[in-house]
């Protein structure tokens, strides 16, 4: 089963048990739209996903919860616990997201690769090596060295 299968189940699963139709839960999301996600013949957009887990009374984790639950066979509660394993082992659990993307800086791997190249440089430079004998002991061309000597 897909996600978006998933989703469709979940969807319609939760509506159901709440006794709504598609028309309650149509506030800002189409019934027309409900009724195609609850066929798995579109996907949601996050932001129709999480509009439509406001309507159905739950947050949008819960709902999304639901929806890899019904695909992979499994209770919610195991989904949820297996989200707070990958978090805990990545060091994320107790720690508050940025509120955008721009907030997480992530420098291009050509930037961090010279800004170690720098840092590396400057440390041999420090202790007394020539240009050559840096660029022999880092293995990279001397006109590397050079753009990072100053």
């Amino acid at each position: 089963m897909s996600i978006q299968d998933g989703f469709a189940a979940a969807l319609k699963w939760i509506r159901v048990t709440r006794r709504l139709t598609q028309k309650d839960v149509s506030t800002t999301v189409a019934a027309s739209h409900i009724s195609q996600l609850e066929a798995g013949k579109t996907s949601p957009t996050v932001k129709a996903a999480g509009e439509l887990a406001l309507a159905l009374g739950i947050s949008p984790c819960a709902l999304l919860a639901a929806a890899a639950a019904s695909e992979s066979g499994i209770t919610p509660r195991l989904v949820l616990a297996q989200a707070v394993e990958d978090l805990e082992r990545l060091g994320l659990i107790d720690t508050i997201p940025p509120a955008s993307a721009q907030g997480t800086d992530s420098p291009h791997p050509t930037t961090a690769r010279a800004a170690l190249t720098h840092t590396q440089v400057q440390e041999l430079k420090a202790r007394g090596l020539t240009q050559v004998e840096v660029a022999r002991d880092l293995g990279i061309p001397r006109s590397t060295i050079q753009r990072h000597w100053h």
